[in-house]
C-alpha cells in the first residue's frame, strides 16, 4: 500500500525520547503546533505504523535513536521516504547525544553521504548563498547571523554548507580565549537524498536561530 501524502503533518521522531526536550525547545514545538498537525512517533511501532500509511510533509528526528542499531526497520523507512522525496531533517537533541562514530555510520551507510562528526563550539553563522535548500524553501526566510553553539559537520560539499562561520570567526567562550574556526565546516548541512532532501542541524541548545531555520525548511513563517 502506498502511503498517502500528507503535507499538513509533519512527524516528530524521537526513539530515544527524554523528557526535558518539551523544555527547552517548546518554542519550537509551540510553533510547529500552531502551523500544522504535529504527529509523535516514541516507539518503533509507533514510528513503523504511521510511516507505512503516511508520507508527512517532513520527519524532524529528534534524537539518537535513529541511530540504534535496533531500530534499523525505522532508519530502513526513514531513508526510503526521503528517497521518494520526503524532507528528512536530524537535529534537536540528536548532536548532543550522538556518538562519534554513530553519527558518522548514519550519515555514510544509511544515506549514502560521506559526512562526519566535527568540531564543536560555539561561534557566529550566517546563510551560505551558494548553498541548495530544500524544494519550496524560501531563503529570506532564514535568519541573520546568529550565534549557535554546535556539533558542527565536515567532509560535506560546498553547496551543502547551509549555515557557515562568518568570515574571520572565532570560538565564543566564558571560559577560554577565542580562538579561529574551521570556515568550512558548517553547523547546518543538506544534501539531496535520491528525490528528497536531508538536513542536519548541529545547534546543542534550542536557539532561536536554529529554531527559525528548521521551521524555515519545512516551509513555517517564524
Amino acid at each position: 500500500m502506498m502511503a498517502a501524502k500528507m503535507d499538513s503533518e509533519i512527524l516528530l521522531l524521537s526513539l530515544a525520547y527524554q523528557d526535558f526536550l518539551e523544555e527547552i525547545y517548546a518554542p519550537l514545538l509551540d510553533k510547529l503546533t500552531a502551523s500544522v498537525t504535529l504527529k509523535r512517533a516514541k516507539t518503533v511501532n509507533e514510528a513503523r505504523r504511521y510511516l507505512e500509511g503516511s508520507s508527512p510533509r517532513a520527519i524532524i528526528v529528534t534524537d539518537e535513536g535513529l541511530a540504534d542499531r535496533r531500530n534499523r526497520n525505522v532508519l530502513q523507512k526513514v531513508v526510503s521516504y526521503a528517497h521518494n522525496g520526503g524532507l528528512v531533517i536530524i537535529g534537536l537533541h540528536f548532536p548532543t547525544f550522538i556518538e562519534g562514530d554513530r553519527f558518522d555510520n548514519l550519515f555514510n551507510t544509511a544515506f549514502g553521504l560521506p559526512w562526519k562528526r566535527g568540531s564543536y563550539h560555539r561561534t557566529v553563522f550566517k546563510y551560505n548563498p551558494s548553498s541548495v535548500l530544500p524544494p519550496g524553501t524560501v531563503s529570506s526566510s532564514l535568519p541573520e547571523p546568529c550565534s549557535m553553539k554546535a556539533v558542527h559537520v565536515k567532509h560535506t560539499r560546498p553547496h551543502e554548507r547551509i549555515f557557515l562561520p562568518i568570515s574571520n570567526a572565532t570560538t565564543q567562550s566564558f571560559v577560554f580565549d577565542p580562538e579561529p574556526v574551521d570556515g568550512t565546516e558548517p553547523a547546518v548541512a543538506g544534501a539531496s537524498v535520491g528525490d528528497g532532501y536531508l538536513v542536519y542541524c548541529g545547534d546543542v541548545n534550542g536557539e532561536e536561530g536554529s529554531n527559525k531555520i528548521i521551521l524555515s525548511l519545512c516551509g513555517i513563517a517564524s
